[in-house]
């Protein structure tokens, strides 16, 4: 991440590196009070302000207003429509029964996984991780390990195995027009405020990212945001209203370059495409 940055990952700096562009977004979407998942998210897929929507905050689930919100039109759809519903692609795995709990109500979908669904994009199991078409939330797939499930290859725990999973997804994305994975674990550990997790999982990361930059094709551009702050502060368990980054490397990177807020990025990201939003 640093390498991407420029430099520190952490400092207070915009503009251009080697690899591509870096920029600090405001994710308050000019509300007060905390950010939170729901409206932050909804606000990155649809470039529209989700929290004036719900007169605040909200998540971590979209109800029927963000829904309804998310059913005008977001990324997906807009991709979707763009590159053909099998160019569009979800990243993240998703666990035996999951889809069940899903079906029967005992899980909901975050604004993303609803957006994609919503759109048609299949939200991929087991199936596809043992097949290399996705990867696991824990990035490094220990807990499919666990569980008796492996990706091609085996099963390899810490920062090479997340890069070489970084690796398998860039290749199994690289015919994709655009393709998201939801790396919703950093919020979790956060909210457990467990300083040493935290490390461990942003060396995890760190590492994913370098095996999906090294393995990308030229043409792709890779894109990494967050919709709010929490995993960078462990005083507390709670989420900040701390800048997040935007960091863009590829031949769409300088779309990214006005970018101020998460209000910005879906037209950033339309315009990489050579949308005209």
């Amino acid at each position: 991440m640093d390498a991407v940055a420029g430099g520190d990952f952490v400092a207070p700096r915009t503009g251009q590196s080697a690899a591509g562009r870096f920029a600090r977004l405001d994710a308050t979407l000019g509300a007060s009070g905390l950010p939170q998942s729901a409206t932050g998210q909804s606000a990155l897929l649809t470039g529209k302000n989700a929290a004036s929507v719900m007169d605040g905050h909200y998540g971590p689930w979209p109800g029927p207003t963000l829904k309804r919100l998310l059913d005008e039109g977001q990324l997906f759809e807009w991709a979707a429509r763009r590159f053909g519903r099998d160019a569009v692609a979800w990243g993240g795995a998703y666990p035996p029964g999951f889809f069940d709990a899903l079906e029967h109500g005992r899980l909901r979908l975050n604004a993303p996984a609803y957006a994609a669904r919503s759109a048609g994009v299949d939200l991929p199991g087991q199936a596809a991780y043992r097949e290399g078409k996705a990867v696991a939330a824990d990035l490094d797939g220990a807990w499919f390990a666990s569980k008796g499930i492996e990706p091609p290859g085996g099963f390899v725990p810490g920062p090479t195995g997340a890069e070489r999973a970084g690796r398998r997804l860039a290749t199994a994305m690289a015919d994709k027009g655009f393709s998201f994975l939801d790396v919703w674990l950093t919020d979790r550990v956060g909210h457990r405020g467990g300083l040493a997790e935290a490390r461990d999982l942003v060396r995890l990361l760190d590492a994913f990212l370098a095996g999906v930059l090294g393995a990308r094709d030229s043409a792709t551009t890779v894109v990494l945001t967050s919709d709010h702050g929490n995993l960078e502060d462990a005083a507390h368990r709670r989420h900040t209203r701390a800048d997040v980054p935007l960091a863009a490397v590829g031949p769409g990177a300088r779309a990214f370059d006005g970018c101020r807020s998460i209000l910005d990025v879906a037209s950033a990201v339309r315009a990489a495409w050579g949308d005209d939003p």
